[in-house]
């Protein structure tokens, strides 16, 4: 197990310092400048005071490094990162590290509520249509599902946050995180991750109820609900991998959700710093998910060994071939 384990934590280093070298690409090659943006690039600026503003736009560029070529600015970046500097705003002059751990406790709560929305509606509606297969319960579940697949998210929350905040006065639109604020955006979130959850949970469950000890517990005359249940056991192995993805998900694409609700998160914040093309907090933000996203998916792969032991034997096979 601890060499498996181990295969896997060389290649989530493998995959971040890969991650790493593409996200510096990607970034420096979208339009727009970072320095013209922080100088507010107006019209009228550039050509009252051209030669003023040329310099301005050299000397600032030279102070932030943006005037060095690519190569030196990644090294630059890279040896930041070993000593975990995220580097400082182009807008506000703040470290970025500092302004994402500040948000991230805003991220990480409302994620964790999403997530525990989605598996509550998957585990629940996805049992029901399963044991109404074909009946007009599991129709309308189905249905409902597509819909809400089918439904951008910003169009939900727009029309609950109207309904809840300005018709029925009973949440409240502000810019702070707190218990009271997290219910609406994070039944909404919920929401749209739950079909995936549900179609899974109903799949799993059917071909788990067409098993022959499914078959021969019924056939003996075991309570159906313990049967159920038993067989539900058996179904969430597959689960784990789905919520795990549905939770990078929900921390890394709550991105609109924070922006309608004034929600002070890390979505919200790179949202506001892609905008204004501050490319270090861009930096920082998407690091910072793809490390998330890889610890995540190396706590499954350690969490599947340790539920299902043949991950391990195929492991260990593997290794001696």
């Amino acid at each position: 197990m601890v060499n498996l384990i181990l295969r896997k934590l060389l290649g989530a280093f493998i995959t971040l310092f890969c991650a790493i070298l593409l996200l510096f690409i990607l970034i420096r090659l979208a339009p727009g400048d970072p320095v013209k943006s922080m100088l507010g690039h107006s019209a009228d600026i550039a050509m009252s005071n051209t030669d003023d503003y040329e310099l301005r736009v050299a000397e600032l560029r030279a102070q932030l490094g943006l005037d060095r070529n690519v190569a030196v600015q990644y090294t630059a970046w890279l040896k930041r990162l070993l000593q975990l500097d995220l580097g400082t705003s182009i807008q506000t002059g703040r470290a970025v590290g500092a302004e994402i751990a500040h948000r991230l406790p805003a991220t990480a709560i409302l994620s964790a509520a999403a997530l525990a929305v989605q598996v509550a509606l998957g585990l629940l509606f996805g049992t029901v249509s399963a044991l109404q297969a074909g009946k007009i319960r599991d129709n309308v579940i189905r249905f409902a599902c597509v819909g809400l697949s089918s439904t951008p998210v910003f169009v939900i929350a727009l029309v609950l946050l109207s309904l809840f905040a300005v018709k029925l006065h009973i949440y409240e639109i502000s810019s702070e995180a707190g218990l009271a604020r997290v219910w609406l955006p994070a039944i909404i979130l919920g929401l749209m991750g739950a079909p995936q959850l549900i179609r899974i949970v109903r799949a799993n469950l059917l071909t788990e109820f067409g098993r022959t000890y499914v078959l021969s517990a019924l056939s003996r005359g075991l309570d159906r609900k313990r049967v159920v249940r038993h067989a539900l056991r058996n179904a969430l192995l597959p689960l784990v991998t789905v919520v795990a993805l549905s939770l990078t998900t929900l921390v890394g694409g709550a991105a609109v959700i924070e922006s309608i609700f004034s929600w002070p998160g890390i979505g919200k914040y790179a949202l506001d710093s892609i905008l204004l093309r501050d490319y270090p907090v861009i930096q920082g933000y998407a690091l910072v998910m793809v490390a998330i996203v890889i610890a995540i998916n190396l706590l499954v792969d350690v969490v599947y060994v340790l539920i299902d032991p043949r991950i391990h034997r195929e492991g260990a096979e593997e290794a001696r071939e």
